[in-house]
């Protein structure tokens, strides 16, 4: 075990190789949580609204989160949040979840329906200055996110699905194509949750109400499982100095309202050391940049 946290719902870990700091979310508390692993010493910052994910600047200007109905820039100086692009104003069957940066900057976040309805969420990219722009409509709980090292396959889960999906992925426009399924999980305890690739193209998963994060390869074939002594485990990531320390997140409680997890570690982020390191974590940047890194 890492860090015995008491996260009501732990998410989303992002690992920050610059200051060796691990980013996460309580999605309950409305918070964002810095952890710096050398020292454990942990910045908390309170959003007081719904916070779904979040990924780091290239430019070290704090952090991007997909929160309340959209995407807003936080300032990790002052704590202060700024409203960026909503996805769908005014529509409250609509809250952000899990999200991630692509190989090329730009942030892709997904939605759900509060009560985890079928068919009410969709994934979004955040088009600044245009604002956020729908990639996949139609879908149940949007989880995890994936690309392939050379950038031109995305991973995808829709919770509710029960497996992974592969899907084409244009650098140069951000558009996605050819959505179709990878491979089956539902014969394993639990719901695919969050997702994190390795330097091998494996996919470690999170399994929520499974107690476990799983390591397959692209086709779909079990590598690793990592038990946990917690059922709600979220997400994982891969950092540390070597990026080879795998960092999971669980939960206390879910969105709900479902009776809190009476373990002690519920809610903690736990590690453990693996072969297979993971790759640097792609960083938000600006559309000039992007545009940059593609034609350069």
């Amino acid at each position: 075990m890492l860090h015995a946290g008491r996260d009501q719902l732990g998410e989303c870990p992002v690992w920050d190789e610059r200051h060796g700091i691990l980013y996460r979310l309580d999605v309950v508390e409305g918070a964002v949580l810095a952890l710096d692993v050398s020292t454990g010493q942990e910045q908390r910052f309170d959003l007081g609204c719904h916070v779904g994910s979040l990924v780091t600047r290239d430019d070290d200007r704090g952090l991007i989160v997909a929160a309340e109905q959209g995407f807003a820039a936080l300032d990790t100086d002052s704590g202060s949040l700024t409203p960026l692009a909503s996805v769908r104003a005014g529509e409250l069957s609509q809250m952000m979840n899990d999200g991630k940066c692509d190989p090329q900057g730009r942030f892709l976040a997904g939605t759900m329906h509060p009560a985890a309805l079928p068919g009410h969420g969709a994934l979004f990219r955040y088009d600044p200055p245009a604002g956020a722009v729908s990639l996949i409509e139609g879908v149940g709980i949007s989880n995890g996110l994936a690309w392939d090292s050379l950038g031109t396959t995305l991973y995808y889960i829709d919770s509710l699905l029960g497996r992974v999906d592969r899907m084409r992925y244009d650098g140069e426009s951000g558009r996605v194509f050819d959505r179709r399924p990878a491979f089956d999980l539902g014969s394993y305890p639990g719901m695919p949750d969050g997702m994190t690739s390795d330097a091998e193209d494996c996919l470690w998963i999170a399994f929520w109400r499974g107690g476990a994060v799983r390591r397959f390869d692209p086709t779909g074939h079990l590598l690793t499982e990592i038990r946990l002594p917690v059922t709600r485990t979220t997400s994982c990531c891969l950092g540390g100095d070597d990026l080879s320390e795998l960092y999971i997140t669980t939960a206390r409680r879910s969105l709900r309202g479902v009776a809190t997890d009476a373990n002690p570690l519920a809610g903690a982020v736990f590690h453990c050391r693996v072969e297979v390191p993971g790759l640097p974590a792609h960083r938000w940047r600006p559309p000039h940049q992007t545009t940059a890194r593609q034609t350069g």
